[in-house]
């Protein structure tokens, strides 16, 4: 009788889902995975947020409080990559994660990294206008002028303030390498692209 009522004791615990000590963890549902993916997502559009508030404080400032903050910017830039990461390794559909995973890599410097994380967004989402954006500002930093005028013309077409943020980017980058050409191109296209409204982006 007693050995009836173990036999009936682990069907038991078989039906229910309990696995066997040492047996493999229940996975966790798609769902559940999405809805961590997106808590890592805001979190790291929090961190690059911080960083953004520290940049526009340290302009201005020189010396040791400078490099300061600059630390500290890094820092933050840092944090956001890990939850960028995060949340592109539990959502591998998460275009606007990856956009901002090619973000973070390029203010840390991995500008290979950044084109790859771009590219990887823009294969989800071909119309995503800030990643198209952001991939033309790093294909002006790498020196690829011709791409980064092509992504310029889909931009003009798909979203206009997102192309006019490029020009300014373009004419920033001009302005610094005394390049008289490029901030020609950049000003005819500004005429060209007529007024547009400042907006801010909906995060």
């Amino acid at each position: 009788m007693k050995t009836q009522w173990v036999l009936i004791l682990m069907l038991t615990l078989v039906s229910s889902g309990f696995a066997a000590p040492g047996g493999p963890a229940p996975r966790k549902s798609k769902t559940s995975e999405n809805e961590a993916a997106l808590r890592h997502y805001r979190e790291g559009l929090r961190h690059r947020d911080a960083a953004w508030v520290y940049e526009e404080k340290m302009a201005g400032t020189e010396g040791e409080e400078r490099e300061s903050y600059a630390r500290f910017i890094q820092t933050t830039y840092r944090r956001a990559l890990d939850e960028f990461r995060k949340a592109t390794a539990l959502d591998s559909t998460h275009y606007q994660a990856f956009s901002s995973l090619g973000y973070i890599l390029r203010k840390t410097g991995d500008m290979d990294g950044a084109l790859a994380a771009y590219d990887r967004a823009l294969a989800l989402n071909p119309n995503y206008a800030e990643a198209i954006e952001y991939r033309a500002e790093a294909y002006l930093m790498r020196g690829r002028l011709d791409d980064m005028k092509r992504a310029y013309g889909v931009l003009a077409a798909l979203n206009r303030p997102h192309a006019a943020r490029l020009l300014t980017f373009v004419t920033q980058w001009a302005d610094r390498g005394d390049d008289a050409e490029l901030r020609a191109w950049a000003a005819e296209k500004k005429e060209a692209l007529g007024e547009v409204k400042e907006f801010v982006e909906k995060w």
